[in-house]
């Protein structure tokens, strides 16, 4: 067993269930999948604390530590850091160079755009009261058949599917104009309203 702060690694099992007493909410993070393959490979998180407490957690280090290796890589396979716009535009900013201690200044005063700030005491409190286990899992899927040439044209019965391709968001321009003041206000600590008007939250 390896024990990294919080974030404990097993290689099966059992290990996790000595370790503790009373019930263990369990859940999955999906690492990859290899379709050509069939391999999906995963984690499983055992723990006293649900998965938006590890969320809470991995993102409060990021803000007032230093995520080790392991930490980054659980915290980039997360849904959470695009899907949370308080993840999503502090990890923008961090990118951009803001230095952490401005972005926790503005994210401690960004209640106003519902921005959700993470204290050191609150950080330092998850850190102590909670361990995560984590058992990873590589599973064999079910083969696809291989792409035999074939495409269908328009005047055939049915509808080509459009292409799905993929893109990294956090390096992508923000489209949203909500969160384009939101990210201008993390990175410059000013938000330019349309009239010209500009506030600084203090």
């Amino acid at each position: 067993m390896n024990s990294l702060h919080s974030i404990i690694t097993v290689s099966k099992r059992s290990e996790v269930f000595t370790s503790f007493r009373g019930p263990l909410i369990q859940y999955p993070i999906l690492k990859s999948i290899d379709r050509e393959k069939g391999v999906l490979r995963r984690w499983i998180v055992f723990s006293q604390g649900k998965r938006s407490t590890l969320v809470r957690y991995l993102f409060g280090k990021l803000l007032w530590d230093e995520l080790n290796s392991l930490e980054q890589s659980i915290f980039w396979h997360l849904s959470e850091i695009t899907l949370d716009r308080t993840i999503y535009l502090s990890i923008k900013a961090l990118v951009l160079g803001v230095s952490k201690k401005d972005l926790r200044k503005r994210l401690e005063k960004g209640s106003f755009l519902d921005l959700k700030f993470i204290s050191r005491q609150q950080y330092l409190t998850i850190k102590g009261r909670v361990n995560f286990f984590f058992l990873e899992e590589v599973i064999n899927l079910r083969r696809t058949p291989k792409y035999s040439g074939y495409t269908r044209h328009y005047k055939d019965k049915g509808s080509l599917r459009p292409e799905r391709e993929f893109i990294s968001e956090v390096f992508d321009p923000t489209n949203d104009v909500n969160e384009e003041i939101i990210l201008n206000y993390l990175t410059v600590g000013e938000i330019t309203l349309f009239g010209g008007v500009v506030l600084s939250p203090r």
